[in-house]
């Protein structure tokens, strides 16, 4: 009996331990790989002539292959770096090495975190590496910095520190996942992530906030997750009422990438409007290689309360697929290149084909009960209710008449994947008594079945 007893107990434990590991039972907060913040390797430009270096404190150039120091200067003193016959010139002096750092030298009157590094009139945490470009002339200058000071630099320029704490909170574990993510994404290059948009677009330190470092403090080390791997946590500004798949805009589906509803419409980039003639379309195709001749058509379903079911627009609105017509042609375009091509905020958009009447004739009677007919001119605003000649749902047909033009109605700012900024905070704002943690809700809300732990 006490056999049977042991052998049942061994079973469930056997099957504790397995749930456990299968991820049936697993904690909250995932296990940190790394008790040690990494760094981030940030291209900040490339195939540079020359390079300005400078710092609030001293500083100091490293040969990183020999790690030998190879010159020291006090705060404020100005540093070229350039090449002369593929050699390095250091304030117009030839040194040999591959690759240089710049670096805070360590100081008893000012924190090493408070001193900077300024290149080329900006100022960056960490330190700077310099070496040349790979595959043609000039310099690569890289900021080698810890990950939450990365952080930092971008939410200063993302959101105002005046949002409530819990969308700074929601904002600063996006953007450390999304940022851990992409390492690596530009090691080709000899660094992770550029500083432009095809990352994040990142300037360094631009300035100080207490409430947005206390976000970034109050979650160190925390990312999201899914399955044991670190998700693609993408994010926009303002989704115009409803977030998109990803496959819809990128074709890659991520599972925890799904579209929801947004509480956006305080945004002030809800909304937005834009108009171009068919003539200034034409020639904006043919650069890019589509010589449609006139166009003719441009065929795009309507835009319906979300979420949708249309082949050539996603759940959200957002348009998937976009055809133009043209005398000489036909060409289907993806949601994200006409955004490119017109400069869109996004692509959510409706958009109407409008002819301004100029005058309409009138029938008239005079006192004596003459009739005749009177040309009136008018000048009426080019919208849907007065003075429009507007074609069907699905084909709007471009007639090729004077003052003809395309008349664009959008909403939302960005791509539309992922966490909406301003619906994180409209959120946060609307949240009754939100504890500590209710950052996590928002989170949950904009990316499904994720896991939100400690990585370091």
């Amino acid at each position: 009996m006490r056999q049977l007893a042991n052998t049942r107990l061994v079973i469930v434990l056997f099957l504790f331990v397995w749930f456990w590991l299968s991820g049936l039972l697993a904690p909250a907060v995932l296990a940190a790989p790394d008790t040690n913040e990494p760094t981030i390797r940030v291209g900040l430009m490339t195939k540079q002539f020359g390079i300005l270096a400078e710092s609030n404190g001293s500083y100091e150039i490293v040969n990183v292959d020999t790690n030998k120091v190879q010159a020291e200067y006090a705060a404020g003193a100005k540093t070229r770096i350039g090449l002369r016959e593929g050699k390095f010139v250091i304030n117009n002096t030839v040194v040999e090495g591959d690759r240089f750092r710049i670096a805070p030298r360590k100081s008893k009157s000012m924190e090493r975190e408070d001193r900077l590094i300024e290149i080329n009139n900006r100022r960056y945490r960490g330190v700077i590496e310099v070496f040349r470009t790979q595959g043609t002339n000039g310099l690569t200058a890289v900021n080698v910095v810890p990950v939450d000071d990365y952080v930092y630099g971008l939410m200063l320029r993302d959101i105002s520190p005046e949002w409530p704490e819990q969308a700074l909170k929601a904002q600063a574990v996006a953007t450390r996942t999304f940022a851990l993510y992409n390492v690596g994404k530009h090691k080709n290059e000899g660094f992770d992530l550029c500083a432009s948009k095809d990352c994040l677009v990142y300037e360094g330190q631009t300035g100080e906030d207490a409430r947005i470092a206390k976000a970034i403090k109050d979650t160190r080390g925390i990312v999201l997750t899914h399955q044991g791997y670190l998700a693609a946590a993408y994010y926009h500004l303002s989704s115009g009422g409803y977030t998109e798949n990803s496959e819809n805009v990128w074709a890659k589906a991520y599972p925890y990438l799904r579209g929801v509803p947004d509480s956006d419409q305080t945004s002030p980039y809800f909304q937005w409007q834009k108009r171009i003639t068919p003539v200034d379309l034409e020639g904006l195709l043919k650069a890019q290689g589509y010589s449609l001749g006139s166009l003719t058509a441009i065929e795009i379903s309507k835009r319906t309360v979300a979420p949708m079911n249309k082949p050539d627009r996603g759940v959200s609105g957002r348009i998937r697929t976009i055809t133009f017509i043209g005398k000489d042609g036909v060409v289907a375009l993806t949601g994200e290149k006409i955004q490119q091509l017109l400069s869109l905020p996004s692509s959510l958009f409706d958009l109407k084909i409008a002819v301004p009447i100029d005058s309409i004739d009138s029938n008239i009677t005079d006192s004596y009960g003459d009739r005749d007919t009177k040309q009136i001119q008018i000048n009426l605003p080019p919208s849907a209710s007065g003075g429009l000649l507007t074609d069907r749902e699905g084909i709007h047909r471009i007639n090729g008449v004077k003052n003809e033009t395309i008349f664009i109605e959008g909403y939302g700012w960005g791509h539309g994947v992922g966490m909406s900024l301003w619906g994180a905070k409209t959120m946060a704002e609307k949240a009754i008594n939100p504890g500590p943690d209710y950052y996590v809700s928002i989170l949950k809300h904009y990316y499904q079945d994720i896991k939100i732990g400690k990585w370091y």
